[in-house]
């Protein structure tokens, strides 16, 4: 599939050089997309992206540091911290504004997320030297290639639901089919996503 979105070079962030000076951002770094408009079909959890990053960081030996991108709270901007586990690191981010997420992206060593609009943002996103991460996007219901960038680094897992979307260009609610399973997120167990990411991770999945 040729790519047809358009890319966004990363600029100097305040919030970057924050998050650098903490130590975040220095290490194996994932960045988790749980912001979704449908969360009971599109929420891969907390829970099961901890889980991943936990796989990832026992086979490379290392703790990763996983950031937890959220969406927009009335609130405002929120960062908050879990309790160290023994593989991974965990800050959520609420309320980031898209520009600053544009400009954070490059900085992780690998992206995680649903089908939606901060998971393309992520894979849109470059450094300035034009490197970008691995980005995974989770598809269930909808086609893993009408919903992607088509850029190189930007890969899809999908259930053979997305995938007969894709083969028949078909969708879902336009074409009023109901899915053939209750699974959603549940059919991406964290071990298996992980091998995917690891694959990516060392070059062998690309």
């Amino acid at each position: 599939m040729a790519p047809f979105a358009p890319t966004l070079a990363a600029r100097p962030n305040e919030l970057v050089a924050e998050l650098r000076s903490v130590g975040w951002l220095n290490e194996l770094t994932i960045a988790a997309i749980t912001a979704t408009s449908w969360p009971e079909r599109k929420d891969y959890t907390d829970r099961r992206y901890i889980e991943l990053a936990e796989h990832v960081g026992e086979n490379q030996q290392a703790q990763a540091r996983l950031l937890l991108i959220g969406g927009n709270p009335a609130d405002g901007l929120r960062i908050t911290a879990a309790a160290p586990r023994r593989h991974v690191q965990v800050l959520r981010l609420d309320g980031v504004p898209t520009t600053d997420l544009a400009d954070l992206f490059p900085h992780c060593q690998l992206i995680v997320g649903n089908d939606t609009g901060l998971t393309h943002l992520a894979a849109m996103a470059h450094g300035r030297d034009g490197g970008c991460p691995p980005v995974v996007g989770l598809y269930a219901r909808h086609s893993h290639s009408k919903w992607r960038t088509g850029l190189p680094h930007h890969h899809a897992v999908a259930t053979d639901l997305s995938d007969r979307m894709h083969q028949g260009d078909l969708c879902p609610v336009r074409d009023a089919i109901p899915p053939d399973t209750d699974l959603h997120m549940d059919a991406f167990p964290p071990a298996a996503l992980a091998r995917v990411c690891l694959d990516l991770l060392t070059g062998e999945g690309q």
